[in-house]
């Protein structure tokens, strides 16, 4: 009988793994159609993009902490998913109709930026902490995989996107996003285990926020981690904020050469998805692989303010400064998904996400407009320096506060032999 349910538990774990490539491939064919649909078919502008992008960013900046309160009450979170599956396809079905109807509007994907955006903030918090129902036991490295399996997918969806759509066109692409998430609600549908999950003892909402925000401030490293994110959430809005200029204007990296250390960022994204859950697997702790990749990503990132020479020499510097940092990325991410879920567990994973999630999001809004003022003021190059350097600084104090938990639990483990 244990081998019969552990057969279905694999089972439906691989069928869950499915539904979440489907949906995050999905996502991220979604994203560039947007994007491409606006411009190159509406003629869309700066302020329209603009509205668009506040618009996905809306909900988790807004909703996120009061969201991981309510999901963190969800005792059936896999209907909870199906739905938003469900939403998500309705909401790009429409677009889809629309196209089809040559009376798709900005307005109309602005909406659909906004629904996604939602229904995006039920998934980041349910998709891992719905483990524990599938009865796995390995609950870390199986959310290193699943993250993992994310990453790989939705570089895989940002990499064809833009091909598929010059070559079918909006209608068809919204058709195909619509697909995926049908995919995936089926997927989530057929598994066969109970859909079920213990939840915290209800209170407040502002209670059970207050708890979130408790178990946040209370960890030393979930608290240097919050420090961290915010900081390096800033340095990457800043820094991109400023990028296009310094490569273009700065640096003269021709228009055509422009997208080429976005497909290295892409495939170096792809490589350390895929090597994470191995490096976990080996028996390296995530508190070590988390400490070396943050302090890496952050020393990588230093190349970019350096580019000079000529423009082969430039675009090899560019290319290593993009696709180092996104390698080291990957996997740092994949490491923090097994660390948070070690330190606060299944009841209070998606307020401590939501409220680190939402930082994150002002920080990297507030960075862009930072680097805009000091891109205008001191040139690019001194303003990209800025935020490298800050982002550095920030990797050093928290791997410290990492290095020293290892440390202590060393010598527990010391004395405890003793």
């Amino acid at each position: 009988m244990g081998d019969q349910l552990s057969t279905r538990q694999l089972s439906d774990l691989r069928r869950y793994t499915v539904a979440q490539v489907a949906s995050t491939f999905g996502s991220a064919l979604t994203s560039t159609t947007v994007s491409v649909t606006a411009v190159a078919v509406l003629g869309a502008g700066p302020r329209e993009v603009s509205l668009m992008v506040a618009a996905s960013a809306v909900p988790p900046l807004v909703l996120g902490p009061f969201a991981g309160v309510l999901l963190d009450r969800v005792s059936r979170p896999r209907r909870v998913l199906i739905v938003a599956d469900l939403i998500a396809a309705c909401a790009i079905a429409v677009c889809a109709v629309a196209a089809f109807a040559r009376v798709l509007t900005v307005t109309t994907l602005i909406g659909l930026s906004l629904t996604l955006g939602v229904t995006g903030v039920a998934r980041a918090g349910l998709y891992f902490s719905h483990l524990s129902t599938l009865g796995v036991r390995d609950v870390s490295t199986t959310r290193a995989r699943l993250q993992s399996h994310s990453l790989l997918a939705r570089s895989t969806g940002a990499s064809v996107a833009g091909p598929l759509f010059t070559a079918a066109g909006a209608a068809v692409m919204f058709s195909c996003d619509v697909l995926t998430y049908l995919f995936s609600a089926l997927c989530l549908a057929g598994l066969s285990t109970p859909d079920h999950r213990e939840t915290a003892r209800r209170g407040g909402i502002a209670g059970e926020f207050a708890d979130g925000v408790r178990v946040l401030r209370d960890s030393a490293v979930l608290s240097a981690l919050a420090l961290y994110l915010l900081i390096g959430g800033a340095a990457s809005g800043g820094v991109a904020a400023q990028r296009a200029v310094f490569l273009l204007d700065d640096i003269g990296i021709p228009v055509s050469a422009y997208g080429i250390p976005a497909v290295a960022a892409t495939l170096s994204a792809a490589v350390g998805a895929l090597a994470a859950p191995r490096i976990l697997a080996a028996g390296i702790s995530a508190d070590r692989v988390l400490r070396v990749t943050v302090l890496a990503a952050a020393g990588c990132a230093l190349a970019l303010p350096l580019t000079a020479g000529g423009f082969p020499l430039a675009l090899l510097i560019v290319c290593a400064s993009t696709a180092l940092p996104t390698f080291f990325g990957a996997i740092m991410n994949i490491a923090l998904i097994t660390v948070m879920g070690t330190d606060v567990g299944d009841r209070y994973f998606a307020r401590v996400g939501a409220l680190l999630g939402t930082g994150t999001t002002a920080a990297n809004l507030v960075g862009a407009l930072l680097g805009g003022v000091l891109g205008e003021h001191f040139g690019v190059r001194t303003g990209i320096w800025v935020f490298v350097l800050a982002d550095l600084t920030a990797a050093v104090a928290f791997a410290s506060v990492l290095a020293r938990r290892a440390a202590c639990a060393s010598s527990r483990r010391q004395t405890a032999k003793a």
